[in-house]
């Protein structure tokens, strides 16, 4: 935690952290399972000067009943240790697993929020927006035709890299149907990736991968088992398409076996996953001294997880691949006051966002709040 952040935490007046069930927008389909709803846990900090930041806590849909107890646990208890004034240390959250790092996530984007809420009130600035953070149009299962027109859609509206999810096709053909559709479609300009989630065996993702080679394909994403880090270095071998890694990153040793396994040309980076901005960076420093790309993803958080990952982005700086952060849409609500704006296929990192309250309280299930007595 760096110095701002942890004078933050010790002037602060008020902490709420709110366990809240969103309902995606249509059933959310991966490998593991088909989900209905997003469970988060949001953290509140206000400070003595009535600046608010926000943070958020999520772990993967599919995590374990003791993930979730744990998380909650943890976020039940930062509550009074943060109006106490002693923070957990980022070393003590990350001993504590996949849980751990969800809850450092929300201190870190609660706390950055309120630095940055600071900042900005201090510079007299308004609206908190950085420069434009390239990102990417996700195209969801489908036919040809409904892939096709769906990438039409996003170059229309200003996107230059879309993502083409896959690995349910049963047969190669299938997947090489969809993405002729999407190529037509957009013509060969834009960026074009594709997501695979773990989905296909060794072999399978050979004969797919250089099938769709000549559509000219930015980065094909996990394409085997996050486990296989041997498996997608044998790939990267074989196929002429840049490799991704996304669920192998789970952590920063994840990242690490990744880079010294030379399993992947991009990695995936999800912030929320890995533990906020610290761990972030530091896995994007370590990868770009090994020569490999770095782009964010988001993980099915509200507005407030995408706002904090977009900070993260802005610090990452320009000129690199385009992020996964214009995910707001695959919730009912972002939970926000005022959604973050996608304006020609970028979005801004906001020194702050507001909740919307009443949406916020249909969705609640938990409110765990402190407040510091006689200041």
């Amino acid at each position: 935690m760096t110095d701002q952040r942890a004078d933050s935490a010790s002037r602060l007046r008020r902490v709420e952290a709110i366990n809240v069930r969103v309902p995606f927008r249509r059933p959310f389909l991966d490998v593991t399972g088909e989900f209905t709803h997003r469970p988060v846990w949001l953290l509140r900090t206000v400070d003595a000067d009535g600046f608010e930041g926000l943070g958020e806590a999520a772990l993967h849909p599919a995590a374990s009943d003791a993930s979730t107890a744990g998380l909650a646990a943890l976020m039940r208890a930062m509550v009074p240790a943060l109006i106490d004034g002693r923070p957990p240390s980022e070393a003590d959250l990350l001993a504590e697993g996949e849980p751990g790092r969800a809850a450092l996530a929300a201190l870190d984007g609660a706390l950055g929020a309120l630095a940055a809420s600071r900042g900005e009130a201090a510079s007299g600035r308004a609206g908190g927006a950085g420069s434009a953070i390239s990102v990417v149009a996700s195209i969801g299962f489908g036919g040809p035709d409904a892939g096709g027109e769906s990438a039409a859609q996003a170059v229309e509206l200003g996107f230059e890299t879309l993502r083409l999810r896959a690995g349910h096709e049963r047969h190669t053909d299938h997947l090489v149907d969809r993405v002729r559709a999407v190529r037509a479609a957009i013509g060969p300009g834009p960026r074009l990736r594709i997501e695979v989630g773990g989905a296909w065996d060794l072999e399978t993702a050979t004969e797919r991968i250089v099938a769709i080679e000549r559509f000219g394909i930015e980065f094909v994403e996990q394409p085997l088992a996050n486990w296989d880090l041997a498996g997608h270095a044998a790939l990267r071998e074989r196929v002429g398409v840049r490799i991704a890694l996304d669920d192998s990153v789970d952590s920063e040793g994840g990242a690490s076996a990744a880079i010294a396994e030379r399993a992947a040309d991009v990695l995936v980076l999800r912030p929320a996953r890995l533990g906020g901005s610290g761990p972030t960076l530091r896995i994007a420093h370590r990868a770009a001294d090994a020569g490999v790309d770095v782009v964010l993803g988001a993980f099915f958080e509200t507005g407030v997880g995408i706002a904090a990952a977009l900070r993260i982005a802005a610090r990452l700086g320009q000129g690199g691949p385009a992020h996964g952060l214009a995910t707001g849409g695959v919730l009912v609500h972002d939970l926000l006051a005022h959604p973050l704006p996608i304006e020609r296929g970028t979005m801004a990192a906001p020194a702050a966002v507001t909740l919307d309250e009443d949406e916020v309280s249909r969705r609640a299930v938990e409110r765990v709040v402190g407040e510091r007595q006689g200041d």
